[in-house]
């Protein structure tokens, strides 16, 4: 009787166990009822962004882009923003402003393609001002010589060029790097900046080609620079006459920016600088006579500086209605500071964190230099993105919507501890040397690494180390512990930078693939989570060791390495992205850099020999509708997955987007 009672409760705590999680898969069904809209993939095209009102991070057009200023151009009492693209992705667009989001993020339209009165190769950088007539203005710098035109609203173009010089400066202003604003009494005031003389911080080739002493110090001074400034009543003079408004000891390599907020009681000067501090000088400009006192900053409520989360400040001070503040572009996205309108003890502006600037419309945006993999992050059975990018993080993209039509989310960046995982080269643990302290160049690859069921992260990035990040959430609920270094013979691992490592579970082992210190794929097989045995380097049908890049410094490295089954036999081959100037597998022939057109672009290796002791056919170039699939130049992330209704291919781009393509449109 007892036995048949006990049977009886078990049975009945069973369902209910089984009930109970029913419905808490029904309620976690219900609870994730954010609206979206499910995107229609088109091979060969970006990823679109996925929420409802198709309101997403502002996609840039390059890798970074020039803050050129704003103006009122659609005549709707807000101004607008003018942007310029880098040399990598030349282009000029206009943005037409269309609100706020309920974060108070700012939302602009898609682009207006413009035309300039000169070349457009990037590397003009030409300032918008609008006067006090309400004209908008373009100034650019062509050495000592200001150049300026009027912009026509209705063709989107500018008008006849004319032209004074800048007399009294030391050199030629850094990179063209220059501001304008008008006095109260409507003289125009330009800034300059001025870099010190004789300050040298590379050879020819710049930081690619320049070692650090053995010490583990840069070899040469860090140029500084300064402000000049000069004033003129009216543009049609043949001159206008600069002075020095400061030293030439401000801040690192360059002021990017100078544009004027006015408080009512004071003036300030808000200049972005390259490595991403803003300063802020109280100036006056009275009865013809400029003047700036010293540096202050803009600093968050603590007090403390303010450091643009990617690198470059070029900054316009923005006001629509009762809301203003900065707006900075940089490499890898735009952001906008609130001015809280408050000045600290230390006379320093307290402007907001910054948050991410929006766009209408948008396609799906992760930074530059973007390196995703799909995965089921969060365990709701659809493929997400976690993806890194050249600002250090690593972001999740969560699908809302399904495999087939998904629905990718704005970005949040992963965590450890609470804190933002954030990787940065710093003074010296990038090869290209301290102009690359901002860059991080994550490059992770997720997979279950301990064969807990759960992801992991392992990743290589710009300093060369391999690392890994093990999971130890649940499955809808991931948690990632602190990273930790890889081993080898109890040396911590190292090889070439930016290289996303190949992994995959051969057997009851795991291998893992990577670029080793002579940039060759090299072979290696886990032992527990921190450390790996050497498999030796990985080589050709012919017996050769497969190189990857042509150039040497840093172009070395930078391949983004997947472990597949591409092509459906059975044996794991190699899928890598690589830059424009590979070298697979060799220096003499390689590909894509001895193509007729080379870019960076994805190879397959397929592996002729077995799992457990790989070689490889000549690699191919993947392509699409019969074309080779070039990518830009400076690498490309390809991740797969099923999507879309079948295999897919996903390759990141270094202007930060995310292109699909269909499996069954591609060849090699």
């Amino acid at each position: 009787m007892n036995q048949y009672f006990f049977s009886y409760v078990s049975i009945i705590l069973i369902l209910l166990a089984c009930k109970k999680s029913d419905i808490t898969k029904a309620e976690e069904r219900k609870a994730d009822t954010v609206p979206y809209r499910s995107t229609t993939l088109i091979s060969g095209k970006p990823l679109e962004i996925g929420t409802a009102d198709g309101v997403g991070r502002f996609s840039l057009q390059s890798i970074a882009v020039y803050n050129m200023g704003v103006a009122n151009v659609d005549n709707d009492s807000y101004p607008d923003i003018f942007l310029c693209s880098d040399q990598w992705h030349p282009g000029t667009y206009l943005y037409l402003f269309k609100g706020f989001t309920s974060n108070n993020e700012p939302v602009f339209s898609e682009p207006i393609k413009i035309t300039l009165p000169f070349q457009d190769n990037g590397r003009n950088k030409l300032r918008i001002y609008q006067n006090k007539s309400g004209n908008i203005l373009g100034f650019w710098l062509e050495g000592r010589v200001l150049k300026y035109a009027e912009f026509d609203k209705n063709s989107y173009s500018f008008g006849t060029v004319k032209s004074m010089n800048v007399n009294n400066l030391p050199r030629n202003p850094w990179l063209g790097y220059m501001g304008v604003n008008q006095t109260d009494d409507g003289e125009y005031v330009f800034f300059f900046c001025i870099k010190e003389d004789g300050v040298f911080d590379g050879p020819m080739r710049g930081p690619d080609a320049t070692k650090y002493t053995a010490e583990g110090f840069w070899p040469y001074d860090l140029p500084m620079v300064g402000i000049y400034a000069g004033i003129t009543r009216d543009l049609n003079q043949t001159g206008v006459n600069a002075s020095p408004m400061t030293g030439l000891d401000q801040t690192y390599y360059a002021f990017e920016s100078f544009d004027v907020y006015n408080s009512g009681k004071r003036k300030y000067v808000i200049a972005g600088a390259y490595l991403g501090n803003i300063h802020a000088y109280p100036y006056s400009d009275n009865n013809g006579a400029i003047k700036l006192e010293s540096k202050k900053y803009l600093v968050r409520s603590n007090g403390d500086m303010h450091r643009n989360p990617a690198l470059h400040a070029f900054g316009s001070y923005f006001k629509a209605g009762n809301k203003e503040g900065m707006i900075v572009t940089s490499e890898g996205g735009i952001f906008y500071y609130e001015n809280t309108k408050t000045i600290d003890e230390k006379g320093n502006l307290v402007f907001k964190d910054p948050v991410h600037v929006m766009q209408t419309n948008s396609e799906l945006y992760g930074g530059s230099l973007v390196v995703p993999e799909l995965v089921d992050w969060d365990g709701d059975g659809k493929l997400d993105i976690i993806s890194g990018t050249s600002t250090g993080e690593i972001y999740f993209f969560k699908n809302r919507g399904t495999n087939t039509n998904p629905a990718f989310f704005n970005p949040e960046p992963l965590k450890v501890g609470g804190e933002i995982i954030k990787i940065q080269g710093g003074y010296r643990e990038s090869i290209q040397g301290p102009i690359e302290t901002r860059w991080g160049y994550t490059s992770p690859t997720v997979v279950d690494w301990n064969q807990d069921g759960l992801p992991d992260i392992l990743m290589g990035d710009v300093r060369g180390k391999f690392t890994v990040y093990l999971n130890n959430g649940t499955k809808t609920n991931p948690s990632l512990s602190a990273e930790r270094g890889l081993y080898i013979k109890g040396m911590d691992m190292h090889g070439s930078w930016r290289v996303k490592p190949g992994i995959a579970k051969v057997g009851d082992r795991m291998m893992y693939v990577c670029l080793d210190k002579e940039d060759e794929l090299h072979l290696y097989w886990r032992i527990d989570n921190y450390n790996l045995e050497d498999g030796g380097k990985l080589k050709l049908t012919t017996g050769e060791v497969i190189e990857s890049n042509y150039e040497v410094a840093g172009a070395v490295g930078r391949s983004k390495i997947t472990v597949t089954d591409w092509d459906g036999d059975g044996i794991l081959d190699l899928l890598i992205g690589i830059p424009k100037w590979a070298s697979i597998p060799n220096k003499t022939n390689g590909i894509p850099y001895f193509l007729p057109k080379s870019g960076a672009t994805v190879v397959f290796l397929k592996n002729a020999g077995t799992n457990q002791a790989p070689v490889y056919e000549y690699p191919k170039v993947l392509k699409h509708n019969g074309e080779n699939i070039l990518l830009g130049g400076h690498e490309c992330g390809p991740a797969i997955g099923n999507l879309g209704g079948g295999p897919a291919l996903i390759i990141g781009v270094e202007q930060g987007q995310y292109i699909y393509y269909d499996k069954q449109k591609l060849t090699w």
